[in-house]
């Protein structure tokens, strides 16, 4: 009996190439190679970037605590 799919299978293999191209990058290069990776699929499906709200709340937050 399988207890795995080929879905599973597949998105492993993904995992393991994505940790094998960024294993020795620093944090802010990590951060480049997904911003890169999401800028080309907002291009090529041409989707539309909003502003997180979570970031406003913590803004919020964060101006409200400052005295």
């Amino acid at each position: 009996m399988k207890l795995t799919t080929d879905i599973e299978d597949e998105i492993d293999a993904i995992r393991d190439k994505i940790y094998e191209e960024i294993k020795n990058m620093t944090s802010s290069e990590e951060t480049a190679y997904f911003n890169t990776i999401a800028e080309d699929a907002r291009k090529k499906y041409n989707f539309l970037v909003i502003k997180s709200a979570v970031d406003d709340t913590a803004e919020t937050l964060n101006s409200a605590q400052t005295p």
